[in-house]
């Protein structure tokens, strides 16, 4: 079960948006923020690129958020965007940092308690809601279009879906 409310990264944005699917994120939580510097890499940095043109609209802007300054261990040890959904999500506990890479999701849980999910998991748990069919068609299809999706995870969510 998620909590009611999350911080997302730059890759389940993308991954999301890839599969037409940004819909989720208000579904799943009542409350969701993108942190600003998550925002400024998808949409600035990334003109042109998959997720940049669908967080231009409004109805993502409002979830835009200012990010409290990350600690340092956080700004040695991750990217911007990371270090940001871990910092905004510790200052507004109870809530799930979204973070698909490995490090930042183990940084985020191991040493900061927080619990995180990643793009597989979100779409399991859309699954479970029954707002997503096959979740296997929709992370292979990620795949194909060049998110980075290990095997190991798509079966592992699949398992789980079931």
């Amino acid at each position: 079960m998620l909590h009611d409310r999350a911080v997302i990264n730059s890759g389940p944005l993308v991954a999301l948006s890839l599969a037409g699917r940004l819909d989720l994120l208000p579904a799943l939580f009542e409350q969701f923020w993108i942190p600003e510097p998550v925002f400024h890499e998808v949409v600035l940095a990334g003109v042109g690129r998959p997720g940049a043109g669908a967080l231009t609209d409004t109805r993502w802007l409002a979830h835009v958020c200012p990010t409290p300054t990350p600690d340092p261990l956080l700004v040695a040890e991750l990217d911007p965007g990371e270090a940001a959904v871990i910092a905004l999500a510790r200052s507004m506990t109870p809530c799930v940092a979204i973070i698909d890479e490995k490090r930042g999701r183990k940084i985020a849980h191991q040493i900061y308690g927080l619990p995180v999910k990643g793009t597989a998991g979100l779409l399991v748990e859309a699954h479970h809601r029954g707002l997503l069919g096959d979740v296997r068609v929709i992370l292979l299809d990620l795949k194909r279009a060049g998110y980075f999706l290990s095997d190991a995870v798509i079966e592992a969510a699949c398992a789980a879906a079931q």
